[in-house]
């Protein structure tokens, strides 16, 4: 035996199923951590506006967006996409900011506070100064 596993559906199929699940909506979402800023970005092509709620839960931002059943040309559908991205201690969570670009991509961004690594501490004294020479 070769030790290569052979799929019943034959290659192709496995192929085309693989492409599918790496290139479908969800997958094209993305997260970074920048400098100034943390920010993802995801494709909900798929909800209206009003169906999406953006919140910040324990350490976390979360990102919700829910249709009920709908029908469509092959029949009915409903969707839920329920992501929890973690947000870094230094991010500002009350000054979480989302948008939704007219081409169905959400965008939410949390700045992040300045952090100084090098600060000088002042030496202060009380009365005269004794030098030692």
């Amino acid at each position: 035996m070769s030790g290569v596993l052979s799929s019943p559906f034959g290659d192709e199929v496995v192929l085309r199923s693989i492409d599918w699940l790496e290139n479908f909506p969800w997958r094209q979402d993305s997260g970074s951590v920048k400098k100034d800023k943390f920010e993802v970005r995801f494709n909900v092509k798929g909800f209206a506006p009003e169906e999406i709620s953006v919140k910040t839960a324990d350490g976390y931002i979360v990102v919700e967006a829910f249709h009920d059943e709908k029908q469509d040309e092959y029949g009915y559908i409903s969707r839920k996409l329920v992501r929890r991205y973690p947000l870094p201690d230094e991010c500002v969570k009350e000054e979480v900011v989302c948008k939704l670009s007219s081409d169905g991509i959400l965008t939410v961004t949390a700045p992040r506070k300045v952090v100084k690594n090098n600060t000088v501490i002042p030496v202060t004294h009380e009365g005269p100064v004794k030098s030692k020479l």
